[in-house]
């Protein structure tokens, strides 16, 4: 064999090795959006980024809505409210963050 068939097999090999790894990883990504979105009881309305590993939700669960804050240790329940309707996309999470500390 030559050193050109050598090379195609390898490359044809490695494609092959990423896009298995490309195609397990859509699928993984499909099976959780499905338990992520809010298909069961309790939805995410809202969440942002406070830094690496802490950040802040709106959850729905049963018609109430939690604000939660998660980091790597814990999840603590910030407020609890009935009856809110869901923030609009323009309205800025800030805004909401505000009306719960109030």
């Amino acid at each position: 064999m030559e050193i050109s068939e050598h090379i195609s097999q390898i490359a044809l090999a490695l494609a092959l090795i990423i896009g298995l790894v490309v195609g397990l990883g859509l699928l993984v990504k499909r099976l959780n959006q499905g338990s992520l979105s809010g298909a069961g009881e309790i939805k995410v309305v809202a969440s942002t980024f406070l830094g690496p590993k802490e950040k802040v939700l709106l959850i729905e669960v049963r018609g109430r809505q939690i604000l939660i804050g998660v980091n790597s240790q814990s999840i603590t329940a910030l407020g609890q409210f009935d009856g809110v309707s869901p923030p609009q996309a323009d309205a800025g999470f800030s805004r909401v963050l505000a009306e719960v500390q109030s």
